[in-house]
């Protein structure tokens, strides 16, 4: 019988395994900023901020593609990835790789009215970059969505080639999720509460 494992990431010290009473760190040393399941029984990950890598079922690390931009999150629809970055843009990797904007997401209505949350502390103004923080795809994986922070979650129904806003800009948005069983259901967390569609 086969132990279901745990995969716990760190924003600087890898990721840990957990599997029944056993425990061991992956990655030692590495950031791992995201993690999701890939259709295999395996796991996706953003390491170090540019790389995305699949983890087997029997934990060997491979890198799927290298990118440039400071890649945040990651979703999974079928056999397509698609990566949300710091600078508020998604990207589709194709299966040899390649990493393709999605431009659809630069032209979204009310795209002007996005801002990245800040504060003034001890005369600083700190905070982090806009940038699309979260994304999910409903269970059947018919919408896409990218949670923008501070700009709404904004929704495809094509496969990142258009995008229409759901919520209000000023909800803001810290993440979502789709329901892993019903299409219908999308969970937000959000300054304003949780938000539940």
């Amino acid at each position: 019988m086969t132990i279901p494992s745990i995969l716990a990431a760190t924003w600087s010290d890898g990721l840990f395994v957990f599997a029944g009473e056993t425990r061991r760190q992956e990655l030692a040393g590495h950031s791992v900023r995201a993690l999701a399941p890939d259709q295999n029984g395996g796991a996706l990950a953003i390491v170090d901020g540019h790389s995305l890598c699949r983890r087997t079922c029997e934990g060997a690390w491979s890198t799927i593609a290298t990118s440039q931009l400071d890649l945040a999150c990651l979703a999974v629809v079928g056999d397509v990835i698609y990566l949300g970055t710091d600078d508020a843009r998604v990207l589709r990797v194709s299966q040899n790789g390649k990493i393709d904007p999605l431009s659809g997401f630069e032209t979204i209505p009310g795209r002007d009215t996005w801002y990245a949350g800040s504060a003034l502390i001890n005369g600083q103004l700190v905070g982090p970059p806009l940038g699309v923080r979260s994304m999910t795809a409903t269970s059947d994986g018919a919408a896409l969505l990218a949670n923008v922070h501070v700009g709404g979650i904004p929704r495809s129904t094509d496969g990142g080639m258009t995008w229409q806003p759901t919520i209000d800009v000023d909800s803001d948005v810290h993440e979502v999720c789709g329901h892993p069983v019903n299409p219908r259901t999308v969970i937000a967390a959000a300054a304003i509460g949780l938000c539940i569609s």
